[in-house]
């Protein structure tokens, strides 16, 4: 827990108090870890609120498109279980299977919609783990920052086209992506992005590609 005091001011006039709040010391405090303080200090604030609503959201739009489609959503198993997150969640670099499954509301119905694979890449950079979607249409690319045990959080945009990796978090706000990846089973990844303002979300499966099947 982190135990803020304010520290003691020299006296001043009354007017100049009000004017200017004393200066907040933090005591007592742990520092972040690096990745940690680095996502905290580049997500928007609206980005910021949607992943700490991100179990609410979850919840909301998957009971919603259950009314409609149980046996879809039972068969994604722990791809779609909100609380299935298992511990050392960082992926390896490599290419992997990319499947989007969508929630939320689609052509105007709350619907699940499964889309077929698609390559991304893992990649370990100076800056650390980076996520590219090499190919469809939906091409997201960002970096993962390490959030504790069970987490990465994902800062990324959406690109213009494949192979593209110039648009950065925060350059265009309306392209902006930003989710969380866990691990959910052996050799079995997702990242998980409210879009739509928290309407829907964006699950995409992460499997590694065999080595005779990556793309050249």
């Amino acid at each position: 827990m982190r135990w803020l005091v304010f520290a003691a001011v020299l006296p001043c006039a009354l007017a100049a108090c009000a004017r200017t709040p004393a200066p907040v010391v933090s005591l007592n405090a742990d520092p972040l870890p690096p990745s940690e303080q680095a996502w905290h200090d580049t997500i928007a604030p609206a980005d910021q609120a949607l992943l700490e609503e991100l179990p609410s959201i979850w919840t909301q739009v998957l009971a919603t498109a259950r009314k409609r489609s149980a046996a879809k959503i039972d068969a994604e198993g722990p791809l779609l279980e909100a609380d299935a997150a298992l511990d050392h969640p960082a992926l390896p670099p490599g290419s992997y299977w990319c499947r989007v499954v969508r929630l939320g509301k689609i052509a105007g119905r709350n619907l699940i919609e499964s889309f077929a694979p698609k390559f991304c890449y893992i990649r370990d950079e100076e800056k650390g783990l980076s996520f590219t979607k090499q190919s469809g249409s939906d091409l997201p690319a960002g970096y993962l920052y390490a959030d504790g045990e069970q987490r990465y959080v994902f800062l990324g945009a959406r690109q213009d086209a494949p192979g593209d990796v110039s648009l950065g978090y925060g350059v265009k706000p309306d392209r902006d992506v930003a989710g969380v990846v866990e691990r959910v089973g052996p050799f079995r990844w997702r990242l998980v992005a409210p879009r739509d303002g928290g309407k829907g979300i964006d699950v995409y499966e992460l499997t590694p590609v065999p080595a005779d099947q990556q793309p050249s």
